[in-house]
């Protein structure tokens, strides 16, 4: 038996032309129960307990992947028909709404272009994912074409300007030419400046556009429902293929995000023109690719640090040590970060993705004469040679194993001058030397082994009743670099 819902149903909807097959398939019924209902006039006596529904192995499933990544109905349709689901969209769609819940649909403002005129281009921010133990801030660059809706996507580490010219080279190749403007939002790789109609661009993008043909145009400040057709996308991409996608590194991710534009995105009804952006690309007559690519490079100058390195978006790179704490020019040309000090190139690396590495060449610090010493440093390590005349060895190395916190273990140090004798600690100190153990708890172990302090009870008292001058002072006097610059001299 059927419900009283069920048997309504199948009436109107047969009454409507619906085929039977397709009545059974929409219900979850078998045909020969819509057959029987279509030609009986009386209502069911007995109502079913439960009606089994050709969803009811996927709904598990369905439940899942919506809890963890809110997918839409069409998203899940196409993963279960891979499993094997035979049903229709219409099931999944009202259980897919009976988990969500029903979402009110925002208002837009349609903007139309006619072909070949306009392609709008914008970023977004798709978070952050891990990689190789670092964690990176993901990017998606897009482009869709104004009237085929053809769409063009990437995802990058970096919005500079290098990754913007490449991302734009990209989709040129991706769709076959250029249109004749290109619309943007504001972004300050394009734009260094706007106050109302006075744009200052940035003259290398300038460049950049010239020599590809199109002309950029700015989407008017609090006016982004001009540049709908970027905007939207960026919602289908996050719920058609982002959400759920997983991927091993960010070239696999764009492989697939690559596979998902020639197969779905692209190929698609889309649902504002009503047409297959693939078969409207054909209209767009885009202008025809220049031969050869524009080199986009990025430059700017930094100051390098004191430990011989400059930093660069979230990453530090090596340079030779005798430019440390110069200003320096840093040029992005593709993958490879330059590093200039007027115009002399003096070092070159690869950029890195991933935010906090520290990017090394080992040929920087060769001949580098002493370890520099930190702050707070300087100060204290000439009370400290001038109680250890022969401890500079020890305190290049303790400054090379534990640099910022040195003074601690220097303090350390000097403060077992108060249980020991100077011969004694000193000795200490050249045994850890040997060792290659430059630390304070080393030193302080090597002295216990000589002598206990309790031996040294007397040794204190008598040091106790001499005035003598304090290890350790507040107010030691402040001197220039060059001052101690010529001590280690």
């Amino acid at each position: 038996m059927i419900t009283l819902e069920d048997w309504i149903m199948i009436k109107h909807l047969h009454k409507e032309g619906v085929p039977k097959s397709r009545i059974a398939e929409e219900l979850g019924l078998d045909r020969r129960t819509v057959d029987k209902a279509i030609n009986e006039d009386k209502t069911p006596q007995h109502e079913r307990r439960t009606r089994n529904s050709v969803l009811d192995p996927y709904k598990e499933y369905v439940k899942q992947r919506i809890d963890k990544y809110d997918l839409t109905a069409t998203r899940v349709l196409r993963e279960i028909k891979e499993r094997g689901y035979p049903g229709s969209y219409t099931i999944l769609k009202d259980y897919v709404r009976e988990l969500k819940g029903a979402k009110p649909k925002p208002a837009f403002v349609r903007f139309e272009t006619p072909p070949g005129e306009q392609a709008q281009v914008d970023w977004s921010d798709f978070g952050y994912i891990e990689f190789e133990g670092k964690r990176s801030k993901l990017s998606c660059f897009s482009m869709v074409l104004g009237y085929s809706r053809m769409l063009y996507m990437e995802f990058t580490f970096s919005q500079n300007l290098v990754s913007l010219g490449q991302a734009h080279i990209n989709a040129f190749r991706y769709f076959g030419g250029i249109t004749d403007t290109i619309l943007y939002d504001n972004m300050k790789t394009i734009v260094l400046s706007r106050e109302g109609k006075n744009i200052n661009w940035n003259t290398q993008f300038m460049d950049f556009a010239s020599y590809y043909g199109f002309v950029p145009r700015l989407c008017l400040p609090g006016r982004k429902e001009t540049k709908g057709k970027i905007e939207r996308p960026y919602s289908y991409i996050q719920t058609s293929f982002f959400d759920g996608t997983e991927f091993v590194n960010i070239a696999d991710l764009n492989e697939k995000a690559r596979i998902w534009l020639d197969t779905i995105a692209n190929t698609r009804i889309h649902g504002t023109t009503q047409a297959v952006p693939f078969e409207r690309l054909k209209e767009e007559n885009l202008n025809p690719l220049r031969d050869g690519d524009y080199v986009l490079a990025h430059s700017e100058m930094r100051k390098s640090s004191k430990d011989c390195y400059i930093s660069f978006e979230g990453n530090r790179y090596s340079i030779p040590y005798q430019y440390s704490c110069r200003d320096l020019t840093i040029k992005l040309v593709g993958e490879d970060l330059q590093i200039f000090y007027g115009e002399e190139q003096i070092a070159v690396h690869k950029l890195g993705h991933q935010k906090g590495q520290m990017i090394t060449d080992p040929k920087h610090f060769v001949g580098i004469p002493r370890p520099a010493y930190p702050t707070g440093v300087r100060a204290i390590r000439e009370t400290f040679l001038s109680h250890f005349p022969k401890a500079n060895p020890f305190l290049d190395g303790l400054v090379k194993a534990k640099y910022g916190n040195a003074r601690y273990h220097m303090q350390e140090i000097l403060s077992l001058l108060e249980d020991y004798p100077q011969e004694i600690v000193q000795s200490a100190i050249d045994r850890a030397t040997e060792y290659s153990a430059f630390d304070c708890g080393t030193v302080r172990n090597i002295c216990r082994q000589k002598e206990p302090p309790a031996h040294h009870v007397g040794h204190l008292m008598e040091m106790s009743l001499s005035p003598r001058t304090p290890l350790i002072s507040e107010s030691i006097e402040e001197r220039s670099l060059s001052y101690y610059s010529e001590l280690e001299g």
